[in-house]
């Protein structure tokens, strides 16, 4: 009887708490795709072969970047930490919101509570015989 062995690691992708186990030797074949300028390429290819085809690599967006870890506890200790980091960075997002409309309120009070106010606008309008 032949036993498979499978490498494998966990991915855990940036902002999220999901984990994903990986097979890194669970070969399949390998796909094409479409780039920007129209050609279609395998993923399976040199660096000399993208400098031919005048293709710059890129990063992908910062949501789909991931980490890979070889032990599933690992991933899962950094999955809840990276989680717990965006909730703070989220907060200290709206803390900064807040204190940004709390300054602009007070930089702005006396138009907002005396040259604005409805009552002034309209005795202003009366005054000068707007209609």
């Amino acid at each position: 009887m032949v036993t498979t062995h499978f490498l494998k690691y966990y991915r855990v992708f940036k902002n999220e708490t999901a984990v994903t186990e990986v097979l890194t030797n669970d070969f399949i074949p390998a796909k094409k795709f479409q780039l920007k300028n129209g050609q279609s390429i395998d993923c399976l290819i040199t660096n000399r072969e993208l400098q031919s085809m005048n293709v710059r690599y890129e990063l992908p967006n910062d949501d789909v970047m991931f980490y890979g870890y070889i032990r599933k506890i690992r991933a899962m200790e950094k999955a809840k930490a990276g989680a717990l980091l965006h909730i703070n960075k989220m907060i200290a997002e709206i803390t900064l919101g807040i204190e940004k409309l709390k300054s602009y309120r007070s930089d702005h009070y006396q138009d907002l509570n005396v040259s604005l106010l409805d009552g002034n606008i309209r005795k202003l309008e009366q005054q000068m015989n707007i209609k």
